[in-house]
């Protein structure tokens, strides 16, 4: 019998760790999935994202750059005006820089062979020295006009600025916008329906008219 009891003792133990060796393992699977769904979790959850208190209505419309310089008669006096004082700058200082270049090449020559007199080199040096301070002035004149343009195409930008917000007193748009195809344009593309630039155009246009006649 004590045998029989020794053999069923050692069955329930073993058992027993059998059972415990489950448990454990069991437990252990369980706690590392609840673990993983836990990360998963975290990991998928979305950022926590506060709604708009308002939705604000954003009111935009655009002028063409490149239209308002070609049809604004404003800029199209000035632009005349400008080239015509370039051109014929221009024109008279390649004529006259030429010109003396030729004659300080003939002086040159007939010094270097002794054809001079003295008071022929004098004078002709004298006269050469008047003639290059005359181009001088001409290449500051061309600066100053360089200059002057770039004062006329901020008064263009003032007064073109200064119609459009008498202009918005009415329309009330939150932007208006100045649009270039040009590569120096940021808007890689705008609604046609937004582009209010022949109405601007023929407001400043109205306005020149009269300021011109005045």
């Amino acid at each position: 019998m004590n045998a029989n009891f020794s053999r069923i003792t050692n069955i329930i133990l073993i058992v027993a760790v059998a059972v415990l060796y489950y448990l454990h393992f069991s437990h252990g699977n369980k706690t590392s999935e609840a673990a993983a769904k836990l990360n998963d979790s975290i990991a998928t959850a979305k950022p926590i994202v506060k709604m708009p208190k308002e939705i604000k209505a954003s009111k935009i419309v655009y002028i063409n750059s490149d239209i308002l310089n070609e049809k604004y008669e404003y800029v199209k006096d000035l632009t005349s005006s400008a080239q015509a004082k370039q051109s014929k700058l221009e024109s008279a200082y390649q004529a006259k820089g030429q010109k003396l270049q030729q004659d300080y090449a003939d002086f040159q020559q007939k010094a270097s062979q002794g054809l001079l007199s003295e008071n022929q080199s004098a004078a002709a040096q004298e006269d050469m020295k008047k003639r290059k301070d005359e181009l001088d002035k001409m290449e500051a004149q061309l600066q100053t006009l360089v200059e002057e343009i770039q004062k006329s195409n901020e008064e263009v930008r003032k007064t073109v600025v200064d119609y459009v917000k008498e202009y918005n007193k009415t329309s009330k748009y939150n932007y208006i916008l100045t649009y270039t195809a040009g590569p120096g344009g940021v808007v890689l593309l705008a609604n046609d329906s937004l582009d209010i630039t022949n109405e601007i155009i023929d407001g400043l246009n109205a306005q020149y008219k009269v300021k011109k006649k005045k």
